[in-house]
């Protein structure tokens, strides 16, 4: 199987190259739902509780995301309190499936990619990037935030650069979804090939 992680930063648009990849065949693995699924779970609900405050969960005790966003992306130790307590259980669960046995392509879409420092495990890493301007105006059509609440999030997303990738795209989504899904369709004849030939392509 080759395993492919597609990366970037919030309004990016990351999540629409990865479902490009799932249209044309892909298994994808989304960081986001699996996100969510780690929140549910009891013990990790009570531990952010105790650790941030019960104002971030709602009145049947589960955590209220939007709630928790504006609590951790203004303050940056509240922040690093719920990574610890959530990203050790995401990880194992995002290793889980990357190394279950399958065939063709597996997509892992995930901004904390680089984070986890995964990229040496998959066969490539592909980074989607876009403008702050751009990503804001995304964000606030998306989600319905003001313009300084989209900056806020924006701002507050520290991520590392990428290391240590076997192979590595790039793609400047500046405009729209047509010309999105074009780099993405012509980075997938690509991938398909690595399947072909066994992964013995060299990095792009």
């Amino acid at each position: 199987m080759v395993r492919i992680g597609v990366t970037g930063r919030m309004g990016s648009g990351k999540s629409t190259v990865a479902r490009r990849f799932q249209e044309k065949g892909a298994t994808l693995v989304d960081g986001d739902t699996l996100g969510w699924e780690v929140l549910r779970l009891p013990e990790v609900r009570e531990a952010i509780a105790a650790s941030i405050g019960g104002e971030i969960t709602d009145r049947d005790g589960h955590v209220d995301r939007a709630r928790l966003g504006r609590v951790v992306f203004r303050d940056a130790a509240a922040m690093g309190r719920l990574n610890a307590i959530v990203q050790p259980v995401l990880l194992r669960r995002v290793r889980e499936l990357l190394d279950a046995p399958g065939q063709g392509v597996l997509v892992l879409d995930a901004a904390l990619l680089p984070t986890w420092r995964l990229e040496p495990e998959l066969d490539g890493v592909i980074e989607v990037v876009a403008s702050e301007d751009v990503r804001v105006r995304r964000i606030r059509a998306a989600r319905g935030f003001t313009d300084p609440e989209a900056r806020e999030r924006i701002q507050g997303q520290k991520l590392p650069p990428i290391r240590g990738a076997r192979r590595q795209w790039r793609i400047e989504n500046e405009g729209d979804r047509a010309e999105l899904n074009r780099r993405a369709d012509a980075i997938w004849e690509e991938i398909e090939s690595l399947g072909r030939s066994g992964l013995s392509g060299t990095s792009a």
